[in-house]
Order: structure tokens, then sequence, then C-alpha cells
């Protein structure tokens, strides 16, 4: 399965356009194909910066240095580059238009010393950490993703994913904690159906006249007579679990963060490169 998948990750590293920061001697594509070499192994990047990592094979340009490589991910540039290698990946794929939102607990330790790691609620529990936040479809096929502080509400970055979709006529699938006003707005907007249960569903609304109207259309469907639209919402929805059941197998490998993976920018790039293997993977699987 790794050669498998290595070949499908260094086919798209190919097809990245060439870009070389002023006085660089690597390429945005070898910057990221020593690090999703790492990824795919659960190693740090130093271990993929060294030859010996890598069959003859595998890769046979040369290699940057640790702190070459450390110093050139946080460029923005190199960022872009890699959700654009993500999205090619996935190009072949049929798209759907249902979509599911929903995120995904990454706890680190309760006494990590990583500043950017913040409180919040994750997967029945409070916990310290971060959150990956993502919008896919019903092939699995990741549409959107973000990487924030775990205290940060949910609703609130769907709402800024949702600004970056261009979405007439699709219908947007969210468990409770997205039933916000401000999103619903925000979906009108961007062309998106919203659909979400309320947290106290039965309960009467305060000021319909405030709420946006997709948010009082979704409340008609999903606790009207007929228990069949909410029924079929669960269902559809499920499509969400079995997205963050693969990203956690051992060949995507996103159960947990490593201890050698703290501060947020070094956690999105790390969950970004888990997230290309996780495409590379459901490309094979189709």
């Amino acid at each position: 399965m790794e050669r498998e998948l290595w070949r499908v990750i260094r086919t798209a590293l190919r097809r990245l356009p060439r870009r070389w920061p002023r006085n660089a001697s690597y390429s945005n594509a070898e910057i990221l194909a020593v690090l999703l070499w790492a990824a795919l192994h659960n190693q740090p990047i130093c271990w993929a910066c060294r030859r010996s990592s890598w069959p003859i094979q595998a890769w046979r340009r040369r290699l940057p240095d640790q702190s070459t490589l450390s110093r050139r991910l946080r460029d923005e540039r190199v960022w872009h580059d890699l959700r654009w290698l993500i999205e090619r990946i996935q190009r072949d794929l049929e798209p759907s238009g249902t979509l599911v939102v929903d995120g995904k607990p990454l706890p680190v330790s309760n006494v990590s010393g990583d500043p950017d790691a913040t409180r919040g609620w994750g997967a029945g529990i409070f916990a310290r950490g971060y959150k990956l936040h993502v919008i896919i479809d019903r092939s699995r096929r990741l549409i959107d993703f973000d990487v924030r502080p775990l205290n940060t509400p949910e609703s609130t970055v769907a709402g800024a994913m949702v600004w970056r979709l261009s979405g007439a006529g699709r219908v947007l699938l969210a468990d409770a904690s997205y039933d916000s006003n401000r999103l619903y707005l925000a979906c009108e907007r961007s062309g998106i159906t919203l659909r979400a249960p309320r947290r106290k569903p039965g309960t009467s609304i305060d000021k319909p006249s405030k709420n946006a109207r997709s948010r009082l259309d979704a409340i008609a469907l999903l606790e009207g007579p007929d228990p069949e639209p909410a029924a079929r919402h669960k269902r559809e929805r499920l499509v969400i679990e079995r997205f963050f059941g693969a990203l956690a197998t051992p060949a995507s490998g996103l159960y947990t963060l490593p201890p050698w993976i703290r501060r947020r920018h070094r956690v999105r790039t790390w969950v970004a490169a888990k997230l290309a293997i996780y495409s590379a993977r459901n490309v094979l699987a189709a």
C-alpha cells in the first residue's frame, strides 16, 4: 500500500508548478516531497532529510537539511501549493452536490508547553489542543479544511470555509453545533442550503423575523410531522464518521498528533500532509 500511495503522491508532485523563492536552492515540490515522505511513515522531518531514509527509486533528487525544510514550510506559498496538491490528487473523483461539515479534535498533553493549543470541547470531554474542520462530499472527497485551536467555535470556522465555496444548488449537512443564524446567512450568500438540527428541538423560536429564512426552513423540515427527513439527514451524515475513521487508520495515520508536532503552523502543515495521503488512498480505493 505504501508504494502505491507514494506513486499517486509523486505523480501529483510532478504536476505541481515549479516555484522557487528568490535565492532558494529547492523548489516547493521538493520541500513538499520530504514532508509527505515523513508523514507517510509517521516520522519527524529530520528523518526524511536523510538519504538513508529513502529507497533510491522513491526520490532521486537531493534533499534539504532539517533547518531549511522547517524554514520553508512556514512559507505561505508552500502551504498553498500543498492545498493545490490535495485538489490535484482528487481531481478524477466524482463530485457530489451534497456536502457534510464536521470537526475532529486533535488533543495534546495537558502539560504540553505549546502556547497555541487551547482548551475546548472535543470528543465528549474537555481537552487541550487543536481541531481539524473539514467539508467533504458523499464520495468522501475533501472539499475544504482548516485547523484551529480547540476553543474556536465550529460554526465560526464553517462560515470561513463556506465563503471560499461557490456552491449554488449544494446542500450542506451539519450537526447541532452548527445551528447558528450567522452561519445560515453565510451559506445563503454563497448559494448553499444549510441543514442543521437544533440543540433543543421542539422548543419555541425566539424572534422568528430575526432568523434566516433557510434556518426556519430547516427547522420546519427536520422537526416536521414526517420523521423521514430527519432520519435521512442522520443517514447521510454518516459519511463524515467513515471519513474520520479512514483518516485514523494506519494507512493515513491521523489518529493523534505526534509529540514532535506542536505550534499551529506545524500542526496545520502535518495535518494537510496526512489529508494528502488520505486523498491518495481514496483515489486508489475508487
